[in-house]
């Protein structure tokens, strides 16, 4: 089974929330990070302090499943119930 994750990822720093908090859809916490790290990097969005990690969540797992080929999805239980 191939696992994919849905991260919800939250920097320190940016005025008014733009860019704060995104999703990144990746296979681990560090690249989740690095992947939105590298575009505010590329784009040089803000100072270097801002785009320091202030908190990344699970926010669910994508399954395929090989044998069936049916995908399937597992929230995490932290997502709060106003999201499902």
């Amino acid at each position: 089974m191939n696992t994919l994750c849905l991260f919800k990822v939250t920097v320190k720093g940016f005025c008014g929330k733009q860019y704060k908090t995104v999703y990144v859809i990746s296979d681990s916490l560090d690249d989740a990070y690095q992947t939105y790290r590298n575009f505010l990097d590329n784009q040089d969005y803000g100072f270097d302090y801002e785009r320091e990690l202030k908190e990344i969540e699970l926010v669910a797992k994508f399954y395929k499943n090989a044998e069936s080929d049916c995908e399937m999805l597992f929230i995490s239980n932290k997502v709060s119930k106003r999201f499902i």
